[in-house]
């Protein structure tokens, strides 16, 4: 293994686990106790980090805020400038002929804006919502999977959503989330979501999460993802400096 991959693995475990020690990591790498510790030391050069005997940890692990769900209505008032700037960005992406998928959220709905010109597509959508503002856009076909829809977020859910969505291959797709954070990824409030997230997660060629500041050093109830199953983040001016060198230490694309 390279030194660049074990340390990224380190780093990965300080974040779960707050601390670690020289003798696992040794055992667990198959190296010398002293690779290790130029390990600890070429990563506290970097991170927030501190050295102790016989290991390291994280002098300020990432507190956490618990999120809940929210109504679109109060999704839709938030940080309206810093999801525009998102928007804008998502939607450049965006090619003629391209299918793509949007989950659901007040970014994803934004991207819908900013595809004028973009036309021939295809869309895939988890929310009704969304449909529902595709449809004034001329050249869009729209691709909605049954179920129940749930009047809280406009997202359908249930078995045969996700099987609709495992016939489609789709090239981008844009996720909306509701808690990002270095130690757990990406979690979302609503179990029942989380299974049609990972399926459109599983057939899209390129995965893309639309998410302003606020969604960061959050967690919620359910694991959706992990950070590094995404291609890139599509963020705003204020994106913090310790998450840029997370997503660029995995290869994960902040844009």
């Amino acid at each position: 293994m390279l030194n660049v991959d074990r340390q990224k693995n380190i780093l990965d475990m300080l974040y779960r686990t707050g601390s670690v020690k020289v003798s696992e990591l040794a055992d667990q790498f198959g190296v010398g106790a002293e690779t290790i510790r130029r390990d600890l030391k070429a990563l506290a050069s970097e991170w927030d980090i501190e050295l102790i005997y016989g290991g390291a940890y994280m002098k300020n692990a990432t507190n956490s805020i618990s999120v809940h769900e929210q109504t679109m209505a109060m999704k839709r008032s938030e940080n309206y400038e810093a999801k525009q700037i998102i928007a804008r960005k998502a939607a450049a992406l965006v090619s003629p002929g391209d299918t793509i998928a949007l989950n659901s959220g007040s970014t994803v709905e934004y991207i819908l804006d900013y595809l004028a010109g973009k036309t021939p597509l295809n869309i895939i959508t988890l929310n009704v919502n969304v449909a529902s503002k595709a449809l004034a856009i001329p050249g869009i076909n729209i691709y909605l999977p049954g179920g129940r829809v749930r009047s809280s977020s406009g997202m359908t859910v249930g078995p045969s959503s996700t099987d609709f969505i495992g016939t489609f291959t789709i090239d981008k797709c844009f996720f909306g989330v509701s808690a990002i954070n270095l130690s757990h990824g990406i979690t979302h409030p609503v179990m029942e979501e989380v299974e049609s997230n990972r399926a459109l997660l599983s057939v899209s060629s390129k995965n893309y999460v639309v998410a302003d500041s606020s969604k960061l050093d959050k967690q919620s109830l359910v694991r959706m993802a992990k950070l590094e199953e995404m291609d890139a983040f599509i963020v705003d001016d204020v994106f913090p400096q310790n998450y840029r060198k997370y997503m660029a230490l995995n290869g994960i694309e902040v844009i």
